[in-house]
């Protein structure tokens, strides 16, 4: 059996929580929904709860950029917070997606600008920043809260391209002194 994987269609490029939050979003998702109520795919493991929170800045390009595109797009970006303001969802034909909406900053919509400046085939032109917490089975979250306000780090991005290999960015103060950290990781599948 051979596993298709949706986001190895086109280049992604993701904005990351700092790694001492994530596992409390990641838990945050499992103790709101059931796995009973998760919407699995066996052509794909990428559906269920997602594991690495993060705000996706532009899926969608092709052909995919190199090192280079990636750090003229962070170019200058220092570590920032985003701000989660609702828990809601996305409806989809087959599943929902469980998510935090994200409001948007000023951060966030620069480095969307300087992703759309790159070939893409993006088909969601109004960006809507998001955390996903995980693929439900269709109308089995019927939770929905706002007004969270909840503050969250980005410390570091991660490029995903359609050839599997993964790209992490670190950000950092050093010394007064901003750093910008780009490590080179593939990813065998």
């Amino acid at each position: 059996m051979s596993t298709v994987n949706r986001f190895n269609e086109c280049g992604c490029l993701m904005a990351y929580v700092d790694p001492t939050y994530g596992p409390r979003i990641t838990s945050t998702g499992q103790r709101l929904i059931p796995p009973q109520n998760l919407y699995t795919d066996p052509e794909d493991p990428t559906y269920g709860y997602d594991t690495e929170p993060h705000v996706t800045l532009k899926y969608g390009f092709e052909p995919d950029l190199g090192r280079d595109e990636v750090a003229s797009i962070l170019q200058g970006v220092k570590p920032f917070s985003v701000i989660l303001k609702a828990l809601n969802l996305f409806e989809n034909e087959k599943y929902d997606v469980v998510k935090f909406e994200v409001e948007r900053c000023p951060i966030l919509t620069e480095l969307r600008r300087r992703c759309d400046g790159y070939p893409n085939k993006d088909s969601y032109p109004d960006y809507k920043p998001h955390m996903t917490l995980a693929y439900v089975q269709k109308g089995k979250f019927p939770f929905v809260k706002e007004n969270l306000n909840i503050s969250l780090p980005i410390t570091r991005f991660k490029y995903s391209g359609r050839d599997g290999k993964k790209l992490y960015i670190n950000l950092w103060i050093e010394e007064r002194f901003f750093v910008l950290k780009i490590e080179m990781m593939v990813i065998l599948v």
